[in-house]
């Protein structure tokens, strides 16, 4: 399977014009969409990545989601999920995904992250997961200028900035990660 690279920041991309330009001026096509993931879930995941963010960065994280789900992504995003969650106790479901029901939470964390309620309540269910996994299982996105406390997030833990990552490209990223992890427990 090949592997992408990207060649540094998108500059320029014309609606329409399905071509983007890199930092170096150069004219390239638009990465050719994987065959969709040939492993089965493990027992208990629903999700190959549950997203937790502020709704003040809804914008860029529904255009990521978007992408993922054309690569294969299975995707916890919680506007697929009002009609499932009606009537149901929101914290206790919520809680239930962030710890044990996806592979991986994806924790877009910008300055506004942390000040709502249910986008910590997510990261926090979800650190109990990491802890006992030894970490990894939290995949920060970084958005903006944004100081996130060493008792969350300690420093030396990898994270990706959203200003480095058109959402597609941010997609494949996420798709290398979830391939490597079920391939490493397929083996």
């Amino acid at each position: 399977m090949a592997e992408y690279t990207f060649n540094g920041p998108v500059e320029a991309t014309s609606i329409g014009d399905h071509n983007t330009i890199d930092a170096g001026g150069t004219r390239r096509r638009p990465r050719p969409a994987p065959e969709p993931i040939p492993l089965r879930p493990e027992a208990g995941e629903e999700y190959d990545l549950a997203f937790s963010f502020a709704s003040s960065d809804r914008d860029y994280v529904e255009e990521t989601k978007i992408a993922c789900e054309e690569l294969g992504l299975r995707v916890r995003y919680d506007k697929d999920l009002v009609n499932e969650m009606w009537g149901e106790n929101f914290l206790t479901a919520q809680r239930r995904v962030y710890r044990t029901r996806a592979r991986f939470v994806v924790a877009f964390i910008s300055a506004e992250y942390f000040r709502r309620p249910v986008a910590t309540d997510e990261f926090l269910a979800a650190m109990w997961t990491d802890v006992a996994q030894g970490g990894g299982y939290i995949l920060p996105v970084l958005i903006g200028d944004v100081d996130v406390p060493a008792d969350l997030l300690h420093p030396h833990v990898g994270h990706l900035r959203a200003e480095d990552y058109e959402p597609d490209e941010l997609a494949h990223e996420m798709l290398r990660k979830v391939r490597r992890a079920k391939q490493s427990s397929a083996s």
